[in-house]
């Protein structure tokens, strides 16, 4: 095994709106999963068609495969992608709509479509976290991206949301695993820690997550949340009893695991980038994110690559993540074929500037 082979372990952020050399060098050198892209990537809808158009092909011919091309275009306050795209209230307004069911639906063939139709493959919802009783709605950050307090709310409401976006090419992401609406602690800045008895967060909170797990989700993305009643040692991103444990075999969820953002301080102040994503990595995710610092994942592959050099299983557990990624090509594949970055339809109805 090469240390270039555990750079598939990865999605990676990058800046700039264009697909320049130093782009297509880093590509090279890193060899990931995929890209995530950000407001800092997007200027309209023709630039980020063309942007994302030319990755891919670039990817198929000089990788040899397709790249996971993801975003995070929930609704409201968490989404890239903003007019002339259409623009959707915050998870919990649709919820307590008169028609819940439909306005979910009709956001997710909007979204997905939209999505295809600029060279998405990839939506990182639904937001599967069912909010704690108490919880402050305007000050977390999960708050009105969630669906609400409800369990089985949650659960109905993201189920519909996979199936549509399924349906339509899009992969979805269910996060963050077991359950970030319990706690108010922003873990982009610091640990939260959930101090709720293990019954009641495996009873409420993992709830939408098995129903999301049964509607076919491709990816499930863990949350940088300590849940001693369940694991006292790590957060659940970096847990082996509940990534392998809980999620991989009691739950029997065979589709992607994904860590959050491994640069958020929940774990970048307690964890170095390799040795987050090597813990992350042997506890059984299959694809480590970094966001915001692409170049600390030269250090996280060089981590996982060194340290699997005197496991005797350590091929068979790489291929098992490269494998399970592969089942998805088609998908990207699909994509990437409907992408006509000359004719997006999506036309930019913004004024112009004088």
């Amino acid at each position: 095994m090469l240390e270039r082979d555990f750079g598939r372990l990865f999605m990676i952020g990058f800046y700039g709106t264009a697909f320049c050399p130093e782009l297509q060098n880093f590509l090279l050198e890193i060899n990931p999963a995929g890209v995530i892209l950000f407001s800092r990537n997007i200027i309209d809808p023709e630039q980020v068609a063309q942007l994302n158009y030319s990755i891919q092909k670039f990817a198929i011919e000089r990788l040899g495969r397709p790249l996971f091309i993801g975003v995070d275009q929930e609704s409201g306050r968490v989404a890239r992608l903003r007019a002339p795209f259409s623009e959707f209230p915050p998870a919990m307004l649709m919820a307590s709509c008169e028609s819940p069911e439909g306005t979910i639906r009709e956001y997710a063939e909007t979204t997905a479509r939209e999505l295809a139709a600029v060279g998405f493959n990839l939506d990182f919802t639904p937001v599967l976290d069912v909010l704690g009783e108490g919880i402050d709605t305007h000050n977390t950050v999960i708050g009105d991206r969630s669906f609400g307090h409800d369990p089985m709310m949650v659960a109905n409401l993201g189920t519909i949301l996979i199936r549509t976006m399924r349906s339509l090419g899009i992969l979805t992401c269910g996060k963050h695993f077991p359950g970030h609406g319990g706690i108010a602690v922003d873990s982009h800045l610091e640990l939260p820690i959930d101090l709720r008895p293990r019954d009641q967060i495996l009873e409420r909170d993992v709830l939408p997550f098995i129903k999301a797990i049964e509607a076919g989700t491709d990816m499930i993305m863990t949350a940088h949340v300590m849940f001693p009643s369940l694991d006292a040692t790590c957060p659940a991103s970096l847990s082996p009893t509940l990534i392998d444990g809980l999620l991989r075999k009691k739950l029997k969820f065979a589709g992607l695991i994904l860590t959050d953002d491994l640069d958020m301080g929940a774990v970048s102040k307690s964890y170095s980038p390799g040795e987050a994503a090597l813990l992350a990595y042997q506890a059984g995710t299959d694809i480590m994110l970094f966001c915001n610092s692409p170049e600390k994942a030269f250090d996280a592959r060089r981590h996982i690559h060194e340290a699997s050099q005197d496991e005797p299983l350590a091929e068979q557990r790489l291929n098992r993540s490269l494998s399970t990624s592969e089942a998805l090509f088609p998908n990207l594949f699909k994509i990437h074929r409907s992408c006509n970055p000359n004719d997006v339809g999506i036309r930019n109805t913004l004024p112009s500037e004088a």
